[in-house]
């Protein structure tokens, strides 16, 4: 009776544990990107369907680029895109290109929407098969941004929203862009 009682307690107290490493399972951090990777090239439709963006041509032809995947169901997504348009604004007038690579599969109307009311220029294109989100690395209803060189190298591989995200970024972009007029 009494080694009963033991297993059970000893059973119950790691429950958590397994519940705990079974949840993160998913959220593994092997095979991400990091600083010096080449950056997986991709091409995306924008968002109305009109165009397919070939990304690497824009790449290639900037000194620095930015690379924001994130989804209409992460509000902590949707507050990193804001602070990434200020900086963006800030660093345009430079040899940069932004996209920002949504992955929502259904709430496209919602995704314009909120893109016109927050006043966001970065030209967005839609990941609906999340193929290019999976090449990225980046987590499913998560925000992630990257920074790649002319050389399509990433200099910034950022998997989550750091409360100083734009001082990340502005400094990422400092480092790569050319010193500006």
């Amino acid at each position: 009776m009494r080694g009963t009682n033991l297993r059970t307690i000893v059973f119950l107290l790691l429950i958590p544990i397994i519940a705990m490493s079974c949840s993160q399972s998913g959220k593994s951090t092997a095979g991400r990107l990091s600083r010096g990777d080449k950056a997986p090239t991709f091409s995306l439709p924008t968002l109305d369907g009109n165009e397919e963006v070939v990304v690497a041509k824009h790449i290639y032809n900037a000194d620095a680029s930015i690379l924001i995947f994130w989804s209409m169901a992460c509000p902590s997504c949707r507050e990193a895109l804001v602070e990434c348009q200020q900086v963006y604004d800030a660093f345009k007038h430079r040899a940069l290109v932004a996209f920002g690579i949504n992955y929502d599969t259904e709430n496209v109307q919602g995704v314009r929407a909120f893109l016109k009311g927050e006043a966001i220029t970065i030209p967005h294109l839609w990941d609906r098969g999340q193929r290019t989100t999976k090449e990225y690395k980046a987590l499913d209803y998560t925000f992630s941004i990257f920074v790649t060189d002319r050389q399509g190298r990433i200099v910034l591989a950022q998997y989550d929203h750091p409360p100083d995200l734009a001082e990340v970024l502005t400094e990422a972009l400092e480092k790569t862009l050319p010193d500006g007029e």
